[in-house]
């Protein structure tokens, strides 16, 4: 990698069970209050609408590859706060 070329991290987030559209929305500004953290929502993936579901499917968490220990666990707080997530790369 080139120097001055950052890596970026970049984690596919879901909740199990869903969260409403607006816990998302809440979620995704609680984290990017920290320093150089990134969220981008992505729609769900059925076809099937249902009305009490969440049009939302989750979303990308990316984040510098050195993000400080502690802004790490400012990020994991969060997530944990709104439920059981799972994360894929």
């Amino acid at each position: 990698m080139p120097s001055g070329e950052l890596s970026i991290n970049r984690r596919k987030i879901t909740y199990n069970p869903d969260i409403a559209l607006a816990m998302y929305r809440e979620l995704a500004s609680h984290l990017e209050q920290i320093d150089e953290v990134n969220v981008e929502l992505f729609w769900q993936e059925s076809t099937e609408f249902s009305y009490l579901g969440s049009q939302i499917g989750g979303f990308w968490l990316s984040y510098p590859q050195n993000l400080s220990a502690q802004s790490h666990v400012l990020v994991e707080n969060v997530l944990n706060y709104y439920g059981n997530w799972t994360s894929e790369t």
